[in-house]
């Protein structure tokens, strides 16, 4: 099934499951993996997407799904839309780079269960704009990506953490440390953290780091390393790697191509 409007597309498919194209869209596509795993291959590396998780390619992100476990399932953003939305949320002016990585999102997943009900029954026009202009919100508020300062906290015991380890990100953080500040046992903070954000406590830690350095390349002289150190990554290789690998630009380029666009 496919449901096609002028502001981006729908779809979900459990036959012709074996594409090995390489793709390259002029949207932003916003892959599910419903199921299973789904694997694809980019110029960065394969990426795996595990039941429940999703994961965003900007434009022009070359990539080639290698495998769809049972359903592919994705809906495709057009840029005007995203800028429309962007002006709105008074955003920056730039166009987002979404972080290249798995992820999960309960608002984004309850959104996809609902569209996925909803479309086999009555899918029109009206409902197809306004839900793709839903997504767009929920996309800019709560993905990782270049146009955010902060990541939306979660709910319940994972509140207390994250507020925590925002305090002091720059800092070192032990898993036994985070776990402490949720009130759960390790095995039940690792656990419901990886399944409610798709990604391990220090993968999030690296990442909030990482979305804290932007100002800091945006707006300072300062030099990468300086940067690097005081959100505190302990060296300046794993900061210029983890940043090249989510915004496939390096440190340096990102800060160049955003002051010539701002």
């Amino acid at each position: 099934m496919i449901i096609d409007h002028d502001d981006g597309l729908i779809l979900m498919r459990h036959d012709y499951l074996g594409e090995r194209n390489w793709r390259n869209d002029e949207c932003y596509k916003i892959i599910f993996s419903t199921y299973g795993d789904g694997i694809y291959q980019t110029n960065r590396g394969d990426v795996s997407i595990d039941a429940g998780n999703f994961v965003i390619f900007n434009p022009n992100e070359d990539h080639k799904q290698l495998l769809a476990t049972e359903e592919k399932f994705l809906v495709e953003v057009e840029k005007p839309l995203l800028k429309k939305v962007v002006d709105e949320l008074g955003l920056s002016s730039i166009e987002p780079e979404f972080a290249f990585l798995p992820y999960s999102n309960r608002h984004i997943l309850n959104w996809t269960k609902f569209i996925r009900e909803y479309i086999t029954i009555s899918p029109n026009p009206l409902f197809m704009e306004n839900s793709l202009t839903q997504l767009a919100i929920l996309m800019l508020e709560n993905c990782p990506g270049s146009h955010l300062t902060e990541l939306t906290n979660m709910s319940g015991n994972m509140d207390r953490m994250m507020d925590a380890v925002k305090e002091s990100y720059d800092q070192e953080w032990t898993l036994d440390e985070m776990a402490e500040q949720s009130g759960l046992s390790k095995f039940q903070f690792a656990h419901g953290f990886k399944k409610r954000t798709g990604m391990s406590p220090y993968s999030w830690l690296q990442l909030y780091r990482l979305i804290r350095s932007q100002q800091f390349l945006v707006n300072t002289n300062d030099s990468v390393l300086s940067i690097a150190l005081e959100v505190g990554f302990k060296n300046i290789s794993s900061y210029n790697q983890l940043f090249k690998k989510v915004y496939g630009k390096t440190p340096t380029e990102f800060r160049v191509f955003h002051r010539m666009n701002s």
